[in-house]
């Protein structure tokens, strides 16, 4: 497991991510955070297929399409991109370490 923490450059609050590499696609991420916007999505584990999240585009990017469903200013915040580099560090770390 990993764990990746960041700042949100809209809000200022504080996001950690834990980033668990379940096999060579899916990872599974927990979100921490004290945002109001992040509330329905922190401590539940999301499962994601790590490879198509690192290259799709934003409006491809199923991280995104949840995120929007609950964030009313993801536009604004830096949260995908906190989630999304901590994606692609854990799964550089995964192919390292395999």
């Amino acid at each position: 497991m990993c764990k990746y923490a960041s700042r949100c450059a809209l809000c200022n609050r504080t996001v950690e991510v834990q980033a668990q590499q379940q096999d060579v696609n899916t990872v599974e991420i927990k979100i921490s955070s004290d945002c109001p916007n992040l509330q329905p999505l922190v401590n539940r584990p999301i499962h994601l297929d790590a490879i198509y999240e690192v290259i799709a585009s934003k409006e491809q990017s199923l991280l995104y399409g949840l995120l929007k469903q609950y964030h009313r200013q993801i536009e604004d915040c830096t949260v995908y991109d906190i989630i999304k580099d901590s994606i692609g560090q854990n799964l550089g770390r995964y192919y390292e370490l395999a």
